[in-house]
C-alpha cells in the first residue's frame, strides 16, 4: 500500500501525513447527468475510502500525525500539484502493472504531469497486487 510506505517515511522523521485522495467529476463523462444527481453519495463514498485509509494507517503507525483530505476536481494532476507546493515529497501510487513504469509513453497522464510539474520530489511507489489497485493513491 502507497499510503504504509509514505508512513514509514514519515514515521521517524516526525512528519505530518497528509493524505489526500482526488477523484475527477467528469471521469464518466456520458453519465454527468446521473453523476450530478448521485455527487453527494458519491463523494461520500470517496470519504469513506479516505476515512478507512487514514484509520488504518493511523492504527498501524500509532505516534503519526495522519490527516486526509478528500477532493473531487475536473483536474486530478492540478488539484495534487498545488498541494506539492507544501509538500516535502508527494508519494503516489502508480496505476500501471509492474514493469510497464520508465517510458513516458507508459505513465498515466496524472503521473507524468506530477513528475513534471510537482513543486517538491515524487516517489512514484507501483502497485503490485490487484488489492493493492483498489485502494487510494
Amino acid at each position: 500500500m502507497c499510503a504504509r510506505h509514505a508512513a514509514r517515511g514519515a514515521e521517524p522523521r516526525k512528519a505530518t501525513l497528509s493524505l489526500r485522495h482526488v477523484w475527477n467529476v467528469l471521469e464518466s463523462v456520458g453519465n454527468v447527468i446521473p453523476m450530478l444527481d448521485a455527487m453527494a453519495g458519491l463523494a461520500g463514498e470517496h470519504e469513506r475510502v479516505l476515512t478507512s485509509l487514514t484509520d488504518t494507517v493511523h492504527e498501524e503507525f500509532p505516534g503519526l500525525t495522519v490527516e486526509g483530505e478528500a477532493d473531487k476536481s475536473a483536474s486530478v494532476a492540478g488539484v495534487l500539484v498545488e498541494a506539492s507546493r507544501g509538500a516535502d515529497l508527494l508519494v503516489m501510487g502508480g496505476r500501471r502493472a509492474p514493469g510497464r513504469l520508465g517510458l513516458g509513453r507508459n505513465l498515466g497522464r496524472v503521473t507524468h504531469t506530477l513528475l513534471h510539474h510537482a513543486h517538491c520530489p515524487v516517489l512514484l511507489v507501483p502497485r503490485t497486487t490487484a488489492g493493492d489497485a483498489a485502494g487510494p493513491p
